[in-house]
């Protein structure tokens, strides 16, 4: 089992000299991962659920890849999630693979279709195409990094014999598919390298990502696919406490909408299904970061592993916290998943 972390790419205070620690802190305990998550364009108050500092998703992976190079140390560069259809897929295609080349080849995209339909109609997109749109942009740049000189035509793109130029070192990036139900399944089978998914942190949860594992790994046999698909596990919000009577409470942090009403679910045609909201409402962003004991912790990457996970991200806090300051607390909750978890998982 390798095991990473979700970097707070979306807060205030990460920046320079605390991205600087936080991966030199990386690279000390040992960690196979960084993960980054993705959101272009929100509301005052969504603004401040989603931590005060969103930065461009591939730009900070490209100052963090520069900053690990540096550091001499080369751990995978991944996403919870990137939003396929935010970005148009010529120019998704060039990013990836500059900064897969920059990297050296450490690129693994978690990719998603999205949720948030603030920012879908912000950027003038229609949420309900969104898995249409995933399914045209991700093999779009699939060509574009296999070949030096690529036609694509689809729906929103079409062109021929053209190049973006710079080529990723692997070939192709590797795309790992974050979603769940009978739609995302099968796109995982037929066309992508594998699965990440969420955090599994309750007996329930655990169980029902045991059922779509073995749902995805059905499929994937039955497509024919070699080997297996790779799974990652992300987005496990753990606060790590040593105190057993904290363990199980939880500190939220962000802000709930006191007028959020009930969301609409929305299926589309495969399954899919999204929340839609009263016109003038917004959706609540607040994160609850369970106080968890490491042993706890322990026994669920090891529960996951038994399963068959190959990849464990853990979503440690990083606000102001006691007399800690965001990124003391960071420090902290690594030093702590150093001592206390990481000896005890099993190794890939």
């Amino acid at each position: 089992m390798k095991v990473g972390m979700r970097l707070p790419n979306y807060a205030r205070w990460f920046r320079g000299d605390g991205i600087w620690a936080t991966c030199e802190k990386g690279k000390e305990i040992g960690l196979d991962a960084l993960f980054f998550v993705d959101h272009i364009m929100f509301t005052p108050h969504q603004y401040v659920g989603y931590g005060n500092g969103y930065m461009d998703i591939w730009t900070a992976m490209s100052y963090v890849a520069a900053i690990t190079n540096i550091q001499g140390w080369k751990p995978i560069l991944s996403q919870s999630v990137c939003v396929v259809p935010y970005r148009p897929p010529i120019q998704l295609a060039k990013i990836a693979a500059t900064v897969d080349s920059l990297s050296g080849g450490r690129v693994m995209i978690g990719a998603g279709s999205g949720y948030n339909e603030n920012e879908f109609l912000a950027l003038g997109l229609d949420i309900r195409e969104r898995g249409n749109m995933t399914d045209e942009n991700l093999p779009c740049c699939k060509e574009l990094w296999t070949n030096p000189v690529a036609s694509f035509h689809g729906k929103w793109v079409n062109f021929d014999e053209m190049t973006i130029s710079v080529r990723p070192v692997q070939q192709p990036i590797p795309i790992l598919y974050g979603a769940a139900g009978p739609r995302p399944f099968r796109r995982i089978a037929e066309r992508y390298q594998g699965w990440v998914a969420g955090g599994a942190q309750t007996p329930e949860a655990a169980k029902t990502s045991e059922q779509s594992w073995a749902e995805i790994t059905r499929l994937w046999k039955e497509h024919g696919r070699e080997g297996k698909p790779y799974w990652a596990v992300s987005g496990a919000t753990a606060h790590l406490t040593m105190d057993t009577r904290e363990a199980g409470s939880s500190i939220r942090k962000g802000l709930d909408s006191p007028n959020l009403g009930n969301p609409e679910t929305v299926t589309l045609p495969g399954g899919h299904t999204y929340q839609r909201f009263a016109e003038g409402t917004e959706r609540t962003y607040a994160t609850n970061f369970r106080m968890t004991h490491p042993d706890d912790l322990v026994r669920q990457i090891r529960t996951l592993n038994d399963l068959g996970a190959d990849m464990f991200v853990v979503n440690l806090p990083s606000y102001r916290y006691k007399d800690m300051d965001n990124l003391g607390l960071q420090l902290q909750q690594m030093e702590l998943l150093a001592e206390h978890v990481l000896p005890k998982v099993p190794k890939s």
